[in-house]
């Protein structure tokens, strides 16, 4: 009895200590949230002259949306970074945590499209969260940084379904872009969801995966013309979460990077422990995504495109992808392959993500000028 007593004691200083060590983590991941974006300070920890950190919810056509404007110097172009999902923001330390953040060289706007984001709110009726009026919405957010930060125009950079929000952008007002950079492109997705389909269904029939195979019949293969919108997001949760079984993407969030995240105080402290939201964007949206053709909608570009794209990218199918490349009519336009990359090129190689920007993209648009004022 008297063992059973101490262990019994011994135990109850085990759970407090935890609890209280809980409590500790909390405390202090409290204190580090207090919703202000993270200034950056030269090396006397003083803010850094002509930097820009701030974030607002901006009514954008009648409807509260969020805009992070991040950057080092104001004096550096304007880069609109138009998230994928649909429905998939994320803060922009995320982008810090991965290393492919560009606030060094640009001044970024982080962009929360309508549907989604921390300004949302179940007054935003369904109805309004349309492509159309995303794109829309998307030209406004555009005018204004143009407005806000002073310059003519702006960079134009758009990841998976960002890719044809951005498209149709810069189809309806290039004169408000210098050129567009494309990451995991969409190119024909009706296509690229019956070769995405195909392509995990191979695997896991060659795997004997039995599991996946069932669920893939269970979905069936693509076309859903007979599914509804949240029938239609159901299959593709379930397909996705097959193809990163079978096209794992090199990302990794370690202990380092959680504590950045925990720490960031643009992050409130319910945000943090409530991450996962039930936006409605991509129940409402998927099957627009799923249809969007731009080999046919938007065959020609009147500014620069330049394409970053996995060699094994089967959300936005690769060979789909350089086949849209290859046919698209552009002023310059440059091509590149990620090597055993997926879809989400920047977080898997940012290194290389941010040399194109900076060794390409910028000196490009430095030896353009330079033409022309000669």
């Amino acid at each position: 009895m008297n063992i059973l007593k101490k262990v019994g004691k011994w135990l109850l200083y085990i759970i407090g200590g935890i609890l209280a060590f809980i409590l500790l983590v909390l405390v202090i991941i409290r204190i580090n949230s207090s919703g202000q974006e993270e200034p950056f300070l030269d090396e006397n920890g003083e803010v850094l002259t002509n930097s820009i950190a701030m974030h607002e919810n901006v009514d954008i056509n009648g409807i509260p949306q969020r805009i992070t404007i991040r950057g080092k110097d104001l004096s550096n172009p304007v880069l609109l970074r138009v998230h994928g999902g649909p429905g998939s923001a994320s803060p922009p330390v995320i982008s810090r945590i991965n290393g492919f953040d560009l606030e060094d060289v640009f001044t970024v706007c982080y962009w929360e499209q309508r549907g989604a984001g921390v300004a949302y709110t179940k007054d935003i009726p369904d109805s309004t969260i349309t492509l159309t009026q995303i794109v829309d919405d998307g030209l406004a957010v555009a005018d204004y940084l143009r407005q806000k930060l002073k310059k003519d125009k702006i960079y134009l950079e758009g990841s998976s379904w960002g890719t044809a929000v951005s498209a149709f952008m810069a189809q309806e007002n290039p004169s408000l872009f210098h050129s567009y950079i494309g990451i995991g492109q969409i190119a024909n997705q009706p296509l690229s969801e019956q070769l995405s389909y195909d392509f995990v269904m191979s695997k896991a029939q060659n795997e004997n995966d039995t599991i996946s195979i069932r669920q893939l019949n269970e979905i069936g293969r693509p076309p859903y013309p007979n599914k509804t919108d949240a029938e239609m997001a159901h299959a593709c949760n379930i397909e996705r979460s097959i193809v990163r079984k079978y096209a794992r993407p090199n990302v990794n969030m370690d202990f380092r990077g959680l504590k950045t995240l925990m720490l960031d105080n643009s992050i409130t402290f319910n945000q943090k422990l409530n991450p996962k939201q039930d936006y409605p964007a991509f129940r409402l949206l998927w099957s627009t995504c799923f249809n969007v053709n731009l080999m046919r909608e938007v065959p020609k570009w009147e500014i620069p495109v330049y394409i970053m794209h996995g060699d094994n990218d089967h959300y936005t199918e690769t060979s789909l992808a350089k086949t849209y490349f290859d046919s698209l009519e552009a002023p310059t336009k440059k091509w590149f392959i990620f090597e055993n990359a997926t879809h989400p090129v920047q977080f898997e190689y940012p290194e290389k993500y941010r040399s194109i920007y900076i060794d390409e993209i910028l000196k490009n648009e430095i030896l353009k000028n330079e033409i022309l004022k000669n």
